[in-house]
């Protein structure tokens, strides 16, 4: 924003019957200036086996703004009680995800504590969490908290025959986003180096929203952003946080997707800023094998 679920089983020897074997895993790798060790440190290489029946399902939260403490409130919203709100509305699904993905805005005041309560609220479904940086958020603290099972940041995930790319667009004092020549390159060599069907995933949009004051703070270099998607015909979908609100679209044959805050959200086609009246929100993702997406938004009333 601008300023029922299966257990893992660690390293299995072998899958169980008819499951889908998830693997996650991040190379290290260089990125904006004074992340560099953040980034690196902040991976871990694990393997879940679920049993689970294609597609692959991921339930993508996004913004919940949390703070250090569990009663503050912003612009009106107890940002804790949404996003209990919105975890236990979703994990009663009868067909529980084999991945949650968080794309940024996860601490408003970055704070250990709202990280260490992100933490203890996202751990407990017991499956694998993924996350990127919003702007509001404090990638140092985010990897000294998020860093270790079942939690990864940034980096590669593996789903069957499906790869999630997790890109960083954190730019220091910036509520817009930028993807440093170091995660281009990133982007460029996953897409190369896999055969998968392609799910990238970021906090910021890298198209327009029709919202003057929105766009305003998006991903600052979109263009080089897809161009190198263009580039590689197994993308099939890219998705995003940061814009407070749902939509869905087509370009070039990719869905693009952004999502819901778990709290508030922003009205959508509104050149200066306005609150929406919709409820908190998430979004499932159902990841085909034939590389087509299915997917819808959910509010929690």
């Amino acid at each position: 924003m601008p300023r029922g679920v299966n257990t893992p089983v660690s390293s299995p020897a072998s899958p169980p019957h008819n499951a889908t074997v998830v693997a996650l895993s991040g190379a290290s790798r260089p990125g904006n200036a004074g992340l560099c060790e953040t980034r690196s440190a902040a991976r871990w290489r694990g393997r879940y086996s679920f049993r689970v029946t294609t597609p692959l399902r991921i339930l993508h939260i996004t913004d919940p703004h949390l703070h250090a403490q569990r009663t503050a409130r912003m612009r009106g919203v107890n940002t804790d009680d949404t996003l209990v709100a919105t975890l236990a509305h979703a994990l009663v699904d009868p067909r529980p995800p084999v991945m949650i993905l968080a794309t940024g805005d996860l601490v408003q005041d970055e704070s250990r504590a709202g990280y260490e309560r992100f933490r203890q609220l996202l751990a407990a479904p017991g499956v694998p969490v993924c996350c990127i940086p919003g702007n509001h958020d404090s990638p140092e603290v985010m990897q000294q908290v998020l860093s270790t099972p079942p939690f990864q940041l940034g980096g590669t995930v593996r789903l069957g025959g499906w790869s999630v790319i997790l890109l960083n667009s954190y730019a220091p004092n910036d509520d817009g986003g930028v993807l440093p020549p170091a995660e281009l390159a990133f982007l460029e060599g996953a897409l190369a180096a896999s055969g998968d069907h392609c799910l990238i995933a970021l906090h910021h949009h890298p198209v327009p929203m029709g919202s003057r004051w929105l766009d305003s703070v998006p991903l600052r270099n979109a263009a080089e952003f897809l161009a190198v998607c263009d580039r590689h015909s197994h993308v099939r979908g890219i998705v995003w946080g940061h814009v407070h609100q749902a939509s869905d679209r087509d370009r070039r044959g990719v869905r693009l997707m952004s999502t819901p805050s778990t709290c508030a959200q922003f009205r959508p086609a509104s050149d200066e800023f306005a609150l929406d009246t919709r409820p908190p929100g998430y979004r499932w993702i159902d990841l085909h094998a034939d590389g087509s997406i299915g997917t819808s938004v959910v509010w929690v009333e």
